[in-house]
């Protein structure tokens, strides 16, 4: 029996999936697919954390040592023994007694291999926890110096920032919107840190890359300005003033900065596909319709009670709601959901608000109380998906609402692993929910039609 094969017999002897047991380790599933293929060798670290966690030796996992409990050598060491001494042994002018003591010498020497190996492997355990304990040492000492070094950064940058502040006190106060015209409105004031008589003031907002007019401030009591602000709700919002002083001179400063307010006005709802180490052959990775790769979507994932947490952004109610797999942002096809009675009565890649409405009963359990998340499975149909080295696979909700706004939410982003050829995560933001430079499959916006 293989090191290998040791491993999988002994994770499911204690009923751990690959992924279990990886998540026990440290490790990843590929990891642990790869030790019981036998293509590769866990570490030694790993091969001493196998051994506590099975409560085995070492050696049995490597097959130098006698299965726990068992005195005698195994079929295997036997059979090692016989060879060494066939190996070694005179051929057949030997006599019965001369082969048996050849055997009997063959088996010594296989057990003090045994014994040997085992004492390397744990001289080597004793030199990998020496060298933990000094990668740990080195590692507190760099994250002191980067936790100094970040706090004199943030020091001097807020050294810069009052040196270069054009205010002596503001504040902006996010007060509500309204979905239904897509505006956010905001309270806002600043008190100028060098003031003229006869200056003025002005504030105005950007909202998604596009700045408003100017809104002329009232001077309130002393030398505080002040103004009422609306401005399209969008993901990243800036706030600025600008004072304005009786020989034309302008000096501006931004005074607050706002993201994820679009995305708020759209309910809070996750999706889960699990694209991870899918294999990719000839360019090109499969979907297929089994319990492994169903994914659901949820709400609430974190298990905090929205309705009791103050939220001025209140949210819209939705018209459709589907999930959609995207490449490079541009569909490659919608989920379809599967049935939950009362809710789903035959499978459909098209979400109504109904049936949102009946599912959020449910996560709400039907007024009397929040759940910790409710959830519905769906599935892809089963195709071959084309996939090459630059490619960003996500799956993601998008929503409409009844006042025609759209929002996408993505699960994660996904791409291929060129090293092992399979999908896995890329290091890419995906927390904007504004729909722009999201497409169809026919390559026109997202916005134009999601619910047919």
């Amino acid at each position: 029996m293989t090191t290998g094969r040791r491993v999988a017999q002994k994770r499911k002897e204690l009923g751990l999936s690959q992924e279990a047991l990886g998540e026990k380790l440290g490790v990843s599933r590929q990891s642990i697919y790869k030790w019981e293929s036998d293509s590769a060798l866990p570490e030694v670290e790993k091969l001493v954390a196998l051994s506590r966690l099975f409560g085995v030796s070492v050696g049995w996992l490597l097959g130098v040592e006698a299965a726990p409990g068992g005195g005698e050598l195994s079929e295997e060491q036997l059979t090692l023994a016989e060879e060494i001494a066939a190996r070694y042994a005179p051929k057949a002018w030997l006599s019965p007694c001369g082969r048996t003591a050849v055997k009997l010498f063959g088996a010594a020497a296989a057990v003090c291999l045994c014994a040997a190996l085992c004492g390397f492997y744990l001289r080597l355990e004793q030199l990998t926890r020496n060298d933990s304990q000094l990668q740990a040492a080195i590692t507190r000492v760099e994250g002191s110096v980067n936790s100094q070094i970040n706090g004199i950064s943030s020091r001097v940058e807020e050294l810069l920032r009052e040196q270069n502040a054009v205010t002596a006190d503001y504040a902006a106060t996010l007060l509500g919107a309204d979905p239904s015209i897509s505006q956010a409105f905001f309270q806002v004031y600043a008190v100028p840190k060098n003031y003229a008589e006869g200056m003025t003031a002005e504030f105005y907002t950007v909202s998604g890359g596009y700045p408003s007019p100017a809104v002329q401030a009232e001077q309130k009591e002393g030398q505080r300005f002040a103004a009422d602000l609306e401005c399209g709700l969008a993901e990243d919002i800036s706030i600025s003033v600008a004072f304005v002083y009786p020989d034309g001179t302008r000096q501006t400063q931004v005074l607050d900065h706002y993201t994820g307010l679009y995305g708020q006005s759209f309910p809070e709802v996750r999706t889960h596909y699990d694209l991870h180490y899918k294999p990719v052959e000839n360019e090109t990775f499969v979907l297929a319709k089994t319990e492994g790769v169903w994914g659901y979507l949820d709400w609430n994932p974190d298990g905090t009670r929205p309705e009791l947490t103050e939220n001025p952004i209140p949210k819209a109610e939705l018209e459709t709601l589907r999930v959609g797999l995207f490449k490079n942002k541009k569909l490659v096809d919608w989920a379809v959901f599967s049935v939950e009675a009362g809710i789903v009565e035959e499978e459909s890649s098209v979400l109504t608000g109904a049936q949102w409405k009946a599912l959020d009963r449910l996560r709400t359990n039907y007024g009397g109380g929040v759940r910790g998340y409710s959830y519905l499975t769906f599935y892809f149909p089963p195709h071959e998906v084309p996939a090459e080295a630059g490619d960003v696979f996500q799956v993601a909700v998008v929503m409409r609402d009844i006042y025609g706004r759209t929002a996408v939410r993505s699960g994660g982003a996904i791409g291929l692993d060129g090293g092992w050829k399979e999908l896995a995560s890329l290091d890419v933001d995906t927390a904007d929910v504004y729909p722009g430079g999201w497409m169809l499959a026919d390559g026109s916006a997202i916005c134009s039609d999601i619910g047919s």
